[in-house]
């Protein structure tokens, strides 16, 4: 009896720890679910299950992931998606089956992962575990073209559609959340234009985003940040070099020369020995910048006033609109006796 017994576990175990079609249990979606080529989330999508489809299962990763059988390419699914079917036919063992009658085969999802047991005789099967928690699936979102989880469907993880398909652009209108994702949908490309955040499963959409997304956001936690801004193409460098401007003296910041009236940009102003100003000349605009170059000064409010000579200490840059409409930034390099140290770029309209 104990050598028949030991036979038995060591059979069992050899059954548990078999892959590939050693043997085969019967599960079914719970939801809509993708296949995926591997064990994760980060392999492709080859097919979707959907809700009440009976599958086998012939193989189930520690990561929660089992390898599926079905009408349709194999792959992986997340057992957290699977349960037991209904009305369970009796499994058979393939390849030659087992040698005794009263053993049947089970799939059970327990806090540890997904399992494949066996029971023999008149052991009574073991208890079901409690359903997963939300936490334990991989978060990820269903969303639908009918108001009530129905019709056309697309599941995603965490990530981003900055377009949408002809099949689904401007049609979502229920979405189904799973593993404690949240979904942002925006009625124009690129996450743009008026976004609408849904925190649960909503059947249908308000009306404001109801059939009109056309991008769209998964994720988990807090909303995700607006996209920035683009920054600006910066253009080409018309002129640049160093100047020595003497006290008194404009400069041309479009190519660099000193003294002339015409075409200055900057005027060297000595009101009395203590009193100077840098002062822009011939519709020229400035400002003191922060050395951002072009993306800083092409957006600063530029002015026509003048810049009294100690708001601007060695190390100052000062942001320039000159008479040409080009965008200048000049640093304060120094000075040496009365006359300052600059070196100025330019850039091309």
């Amino acid at each position: 009896m104990i050598r028949t017994s030991a036979a038995l576990v060591l059979g069992t175990a050899a059954i548990l720890l078999a892959t590939g079609n050693a043997l085969a249990v019967e599960a079914m979606a719970k939801s809509a679910v993708n296949v995926r080529t591997g064990p994760g989330t980060g392999f492709g999508i080859v097919d979707q299950l959907t809700a009440g489809e009976v599958v086998d299962i012939t193989e189930c990763a520690p990561s929660g992931w089992c390898f599926v059988e079905h009408d349709g390419p194999d792959g992986w699914v997340s057992a957290s998606y699977l349960t037991a079917p209904e009305e369970e036919d009796e499994p058979e063992m393939e390849d030659g089956g087992g040698s005794n009658p009263d053993c049947s085969f089970g799939f059970t999802m327990g806090p540890g992962g997904p399992s494949l047991s066996i029971n023999c005789g008149d052991a009574p099967p073991p208890a079901p575990p409690p359903p997963p928690a939300d936490d334990d699936e991989d978060p990820q979102a269903c969303f639908y073209v009918g108001g009530a989880f129905n019709g056309q469907t697309f599941c995603m993880g965490v990530g981003t559609r900055n377009v949408l398909n002809a099949t689904f652009n401007n049609k979502i209108s229920s979405v189904e959340l799973f593993g404690g994702a949240k979904a942002r949908l925006c009625d124009g490309p690129n996450l743009t234009g008026y976004c609408r955040n849904v925190n649960s499963d909503t059947s249908p959409l308000v009306p404001q985003i109801n059939d009109k997304a056309s991008s769209l956001i998964v994720y988990v936690g807090a909303p995700p940040a607006p996209e920035p801004e683009p920054a600006p193409a910066i253009p080409a460098m018309f002129s640049t070099g160093l100047i020595d401007l003497q006290q008194t003296w404009t400069a041309n910041l479009d190519n660099g020369t000193t003294g002339g009236a015409a075409g200055a940009d900057i005027w060297y102003q000595a009101v009395t020995a203590f009193e100077k100003y840098i002062t822009p000349r011939n519709g020229a605009l400035m400002a003191v910048g922060n050395g951002s170059g072009y993306a800083g000064c092409s957006t600063m409010d530029l002015t026509n006033d003048s810049i009294p000579l100690a708001d601007i200490p060695p190390g100052t840059y000062v942001c320039v609109k000159t008479n040409q409409n080009r965008i200048s930034q000049f640093r304060v390099n120094g000075f040496v006796g009365t006359t300052m140290k600059i070196g100025y770029g330019t850039w091309a309209n």
